[in-house]
């Protein structure tokens, strides 16, 4: 199939089925649009234009891009990174910034449909995105401020990185690159030699383990190593205040959540670590759940 990415032709052959999102970090190496939640579309971080529109790229399979434009923060022109960025770092809208290059480029079509949108209109644009840190009005504010800039084709002015004294206001450290997409998270992050790591979760809120048996999971060609509780020779218990939160749980004890850890897979990837998670086999005494208190 053949497709634009940023204004480039693009041929792929590969697995049809394969999300997008995967396509763009893994074969592109193009970091900006980032995994929070995949497969869930839940958190918007992932955000890209497909055929002028924003597209969730998590569940966006490469079916779908066949004939069509993927547009990422990589292929707008400088002028527009330039206005994001210097937008959301003039209103304060980027913090941790995770899920920042996913918000643009909703924006970057909102403005592109909508050159002058209310606060309601971008309230209503932001609804598939997740932000922890801000509270959206700040976002909000950088949004509407960058719809401001291109109407009337003014330049937003990089706030200043010169110090100024006590009490001057300054920049967000790295901010811009961070806007951007440009900043890598651990995620992002490749080196020569990399594993990747999965962890095989609880089945059931409340449960006694009876058995974990990892033994086709270490047979999956690509796994280095399966571990589970027996694995870990210090305390396995940690906490805030109480130690009270096994790392693992072991055979023979009860789950608390289905977040609890019962076993690690490290591979040569992370499809074949999550491949190996699969092949674990739990044996579970399932219990009631502690659901009132």
């Amino acid at each position: 199939m053949k497709f634009l990415l940023n204004g480039q032709s693009r041929t792929y052959d590969g697995d049809p089925e394969r999300p997008l999102l995967h396509y763009l970090r893994e074969a592109e190496g193009i970091i900006s649009p980032k995994d929070g939640c995949a497969p869930q579309a839940a958190c918007g971080c992932c955000a890209v234009e497909l055929n002028g529109k924003a597209v969730l790229s998590c569940v966006i399979t490469m079916a779908k891009v066949e004939g069509g434009e993927v547009t990422t923060i990589e292929g707008l022109s400088e002028v527009e990174q330039a206005r994001f960025a210097n937008a959301f770092l003039e209103k304060g809208g980027v913090q941790c910034g995770f899920c920042i290059p996913g918000i643009v480029m909703q924006a970057k079509v909102l403005i592109d449909h909508h050159p002058d949108p209310t606060r309601q209109e971008v309230q209503k644009a932001l609804t598939p995105h997740l932000c922890r840190c801000t509270g959206y009005k700040k976002i909000e504010d950088a949004i509407l401020y960058a719809a401001e800039s291109a109407r009337e084709d003014k330049t937003i002015p990089a706030p200043s990185d010169n110090g100024g004294g006590v009490g001057a206001r300054l920049a967000k450290y790295d901010s811009y690159n961070v806007v951007l997409g440009r900043r890598p998270y651990v995620d992002d992050m490749r080196l020569p030699g990399l594993r990747y790591g999965a962890l095989k979760f609880s089945d059931h809120p409340r449960a006694r383990v009876q058995r974990i048996d990892t033994q086709a999971a270490a047979q999956l060609p690509g796994v280095l190593r399966v571990f589970t509780a027996a694995d870990i020779p210090g305390e396995r218990y940690t906490g805030l205040i109480v130690q009270d939160w096994p790392v693992m749980v072991a055979e023979g004890e009860e789950t608390r959540y289905i977040g609890d850890v019962l076993a690690a897979v490290v591979a040569e990837s992370e499809e074949i670590a999550r491949q190996a998670t699969a092949l674990i086999e739990v044996d579970y005494e399932v219990l009631p759940p502690l659901s009132d208190m």
